[in-house]
């Protein structure tokens, strides 16, 4: 009986999720998120140079992109669910930009880091076969 309870227990949210370190889609997520991290670290030293709210902004997202990166192999549900509000802040965020600065080069700059976000999204969603999974073909 105990065997029963303990294979159909439900995993607590604070549980971590299984290792993805190994996987394709974790690599890729691991990368693409310190690109992100790169991204805000780039916005910090480029003009225009007054500290301000978009200083904070890149400051705090970059450092919390930083430490969730760490975190991703082996996060947690609640992890996942902080990127994605963070990365929905953002991709709005640059809705924002594109319309208050004219300038071209951050609006070319703009697509990039919205694709990132787009793909790192999907990622962080979709998903993953078991690992002993048996491929069906």
């Amino acid at each position: 009986m105990s065997d029963l309870v303990t294979n159909t227990r439900r995993r607590s949210r604070d549980e971590p999720l299984p290792d993805t370190s190994d996987r394709p889609n974790g690599r890729a997520l691991t990368v693409l998120l310190w690109a992100l991290v790169v991204e805000h670290l780039y916005a910090l030293v480029t003009p225009p140079y007054q500290l301000g709210i978009e200083h904070g902004f890149h400051l705090t997202f970059g450092l919390a992109y930083a430490w969730l990166a760490r975190r991703l192999p082996a996060a947690r549900r609640w992890h996942r669910v902080l990127l994605t509000v963070l990365l929905s802040i953002q991709f709005v965020g640059r809705f924002v930009v594109f319309a208050v600065f004219p300038d071209t080069r951050i609006r070319i700059s703009l697509v990039p880091g919205a694709v990132i976000t787009i793909v790192v999204v999907a990622l962080l969603w979709r998903r993953q076969p078991a690992p002993n999974a048996v491929d069906p073909r």
